[in-house]
């Protein structure tokens, strides 16, 4: 059970930063038109503890592609219910998405990991609405583990 929770407090760390900016995207050729995603965003994650951590996210959108360098500073932990529950460490990952053809202020996306021989599925959703990014990053634990956590993020820009 030890080795599970430290492989889903991995996955956490980098859910929590991709809510943001990321989702399940073929490559795409760029185009000029900067999106409602361009530009640098700051502002603070938080998890069902009530732990929370600073956020940066540093991103270019060009048509529907979203890249960029994400930013999780120190603070958050997450409950993983029987499963355990642990700080996520500060990081730094490159993360590219796409956003809605429908709806380019709207980015989602279903994404699965593997930890330690378990599948474990994270809803992504993030809106752009004025200078605001408003996040959430749903993790379907096994149900061994209990309830499901959300970390949510607010973050405005530069």
């Amino acid at each position: 059970m030890k080795k599970f929770l430290i492989g889903l407090l991995a996955v956490i760390g980098i859910v929590a930063v991709m809510s943001v900016s990321s989702a399940n995207a073929a490559p795409e050729t760029a185009v000029s038109k900067a999106g409602p995603y361009e530009g640098t965003f700051h502002g603070t994650v938080y998890a069902p503890d009530g732990s929370k951590a600073p956020m940066s996210l540093d991103l270019t959108h060009g048509g529907s592609i979203v890249e960029g360098t994400v930013f999780l500073g120190e603070g958050l932990s997450v409950d993983a219910g029987l499963c355990g529950q642990a700080a996520i460490p500060t990081s730094s990952i490159l993360a590219t998405g796409k956003t809605s053809a429908v709806n380019p202020k709207k980015l989602s996306a279903v994404s699965t990991f593997d930890v330690s021989g378990i599948t474990v599925k994270v809803n992504l959703d993030s809106q752009v609405q004025g200078d605001t990014v408003n996040a959430k990053a749903k993790i379907d634990l096994p149900w061994l583990c209990g309830n499901d956590p959300v970390i949510t993020g607010t973050l405005q820009r530069a």
